[in-house]
């Protein structure tokens, strides 16, 4: 009975072991996916962003937002700024300061956003309105975000503090905007 027990506990630790370990790949392999869809968009190569949009559009969409989230609260968040992608979009729509240090990581981060942002233009939960669910609010924010992530870039290229501020403002209202009534 012991070895019977035991056995089972072996079986079944062997595949938490494994299910954690694809979790983790899967997580590096979304990680991996938006970053080339960042670089693809970054570049204007349209059949590979569409590949990857589409590789990407099988994805849980949470696990693809959780990629802003800051690298403390998330091992696989992109790093690109040491307090994550939406803190420091926070922190930008607030006050961006002087860019000129930090205009390369921005660019990069608006590339990230968009990539993101293309990603969920794919993804709206809803087929057809449910109260204030609404697929035509997902696109108008999607659009949104997109729209900030473009003027994130070239602000930030320019290193010109009041035009990041600006995107960061599209950008975060159009994330507050969208999880306000699609967040659960």
């Amino acid at each position: 009975m012991k070895l019977a027990r035991f056995l089972a506990l072996a079986v079944a630790l062997g595949f938490g072991i494994s299910w954690l370990a694809s979790a983790a790949a899967d997580d590096k392999d979304i990680k991996a996916a938006v970053l080339k869809l960042a670089t693809a968009l970054e570049k204007n190569d349209k059949e590979a962003a569409k590949k990857l949009v589409d590789e990407l559009k099988k994805e849980d969409l949470e696990h693809v937002m959780e990629l802003m989230k800051p690298p403390a609260k998330n091992k696989d968040a992109i790093d690109v700024v040491k307090e994550g992608i939406e803190m420091k979009l926070n922190a930008l729509s607030k006050k961006a300061g002087d860019v000129k240090a930090s205009a390369a990581d921005y660019e990069k981060m608006a590339h990230i956003v968009a990539a993101i942002a293309e990603v969920a233009s794919v993804k709206c939960p809803v087929g057809s309105k449910m109260g204030d669910k609404d697929p035509k609010a997902w696109a108008e924010w999607v659009s949104d975000m997109k729209e900030g992530a473009k003027a994130l870039g070239e602000a930030a290229k320019a290193k010109d503090a009041k035009k990041v501020n600006a995107a960061a403002k599209k950008i975060t209202g159009a994330c507050n905007n969208c999880h306000g009534v699609f967040r659960d």
